[in-house]
């Protein structure tokens, strides 16, 4: 049954991977220490075992309007051709939908990649979200400011200073450790059965005393650079803008890359200029699963959440 979902939405979704690979990486995620407990995939069966649709549950924890509540992730919908407009995908999402409410979530979340129509009809709202193209204040030589590789010491202060920076804002995905190591383990696995220079992962930090203050999470390819999350003690940022100072002073020879990213909203480190603004590619979505659940609407101003978060 997986092998034969995995078959079918490998030209979707299989990221420049061979087929072994996507299976591999499909599969490894399933084994990490959150994705063991908080990732199950799904599908929908006729009564000779075909899959007629499946969908990944992703067991998620938010904060939203002061409280946090468990919520379900809903992603990788997926209907095989043949089986296509017959309602089998609005029923795989109703039914995972249904059952993370009698579990006691409050809230479904998404990410579309066809438009926000179809899953309005079954619930859902847009949550509006600008994405950023950045671009790094250049000076001669790089700032003085201790910059080294994010270490498994540094996830508890990493998850602190994430946690800290979501508070201000009505709707935050959570951030754990557990939740942060899965989503480097995720970006790594897939570098590392990409081909060789297809995907960098980079985490770094800067360190004051003896921990981290500020860090990073990017993701590099030959033609693209995403931050997909990053946080600082300081509310200005700036020792977040010098870091990528830091790393832009690596290749002083080279043309600089924009950073395309998400930021908080109403915060930009100094040394940061945003180049451009855009409507998101992939619009999270989300459906109260419980009365009195965002009662007002989501705007701009009021969600943070990060490109690593996307599933």
């Amino acid at each position: 049954m997986l092998q034969q979902i995995l078959d079918e939405s490998y030209e979707i979704w299989a990221d420049e991977l061979t087929p072994r690979a996507y299976a591999q990486y499909n599969l490894a995620q399933l084994r990490t220490p959150w994705g063991r407990h908080n990732l199950c995939r799904y599908a929908l069966l006729d009564a000779d075992g075909h899959v007629l649709t499946s969908a990944k549950r992703y067991g998620l924890h938010v904060r939203l309007d002061g409280r946090e509540m468990a919520a379900v992730g809903i992603g990788a919908v997926y209907t095989p051709r043949a089986q296509r407009r017959g309602g089998h995908a609005a029923a795989i999402v109703n039914a995972l939908v249904n059952d993370a409410a009698a579990a006691g979530a409050e809230l479904a979340v998404l990410f579309s990649e066809i438009g926000t129509g179809y899953y309005e009809r079954l619930g859902f709202v847009a949550v509006p979200r600008h994405e950023l193209l950045l671009s790094v204040a250049e000076k001669p030589g790089a700032p003085m400011t201790l910059v080294r590789c994010g270490e498994e010491r540094d996830i508890p202060a990493v998850a602190a200073i994430a946690d800290a920076m979501s508070r201000p804002h009505r709707f935050a995905v959570g951030q754990n450790e557990d939740y942060i190591r899965y989503s480097l383990s995720r970006k790594r696995l897939l570098s590392g059965l990409l081909t060789p220079g297809a995907l960098t992962v980079e985490f770094f930090i800067v360190e004051e005393g003896a921990g981290a203050v500020a860090f990073a999470i990017l993701t590099v390819t030959p033609d693209d650079v995403i931050l997909e999350m990053c946080g600082d003690r300081d509310p200005g940022g700036a020792r977040l803008g010098a870091l990528l100072q830091v790393l832009r002073a690596r290749t002083p020879a080279e043309k600089a890359q924009g950073i395309t990213c998400f930021l908080a909203p109403g915060w930009l480190p100094p040394q940061i200029e945003i180049e451009s603004s855009g409507a998101v590619r992939e619009v999270m979505m989300v459906k109260p699963l419980k009365e009195g659940v965002l009662t007002a609407p989501l705007r701009h101003s009021d969600v943070l959440y990060w490109h690593g978060d996307l599933f």
